[in-house]
């Protein structure tokens, strides 16, 4: 199936998220980024394009857990998408395109990069109890 027949399912922030990530579906319905030089990299199903939040995609894109987007989907009225910008700084931006999470309550700056490198259940609790403390 066409690509741009698929895209059409999805919000238009989720095909912004797409394009911007140079992501095709194949014929198994996956979204991956497919260049010739380097090994085809599958990243998530058309049906949960469909289901789930553009921010799930962005964290999904990412390598980031279940409990994550879980945990800053159900929080993400505390938070704002942010990038960085060499000239500006700090810009809001949609949450497709974003690369931080600004912390409202504490006012900080959350790389969701470097979210990937907290690596057990644990860790992730006591990462979101610091958070919740600087409420």
């Amino acid at each position: 199936m066409d690509d741009k027949i698929l895209k059409n399912d999805l919000s238009l922030d989720k095909r912004k998220l797409l394009d911007k990530y140079n992501l095709t579906c194949s014929e198994d319905y996956i979204w991956e980024f497919r260049h010739s030089k380097y090994h085809t990299v599958k990243y998530f199903s058309h049906k949960f394009a469909k289901n789930h939040s553009t921010l799930a995609l962005v964290f999904y894109i990412n390598r980031l857990c279940y409990a994550k987007i879980k945990y800053f989907e159900e929080n993400l009225y505390k938070y704002e998408s942010y990038k960085y910008i060499f000239k500006k700084g700090f810009s809001k931006c949609e949450m497709y395109d974003m690369e931080f999470l600004f912390h409202k309550p504490s006012e900080r700056f959350i790389d969701i990069r470097s979210l990937r490198e907290i690596k057990s259940i644990e860790e992730f609790k006591r990462f979101c109890k610091i958070l919740e403390e600087l409420e």
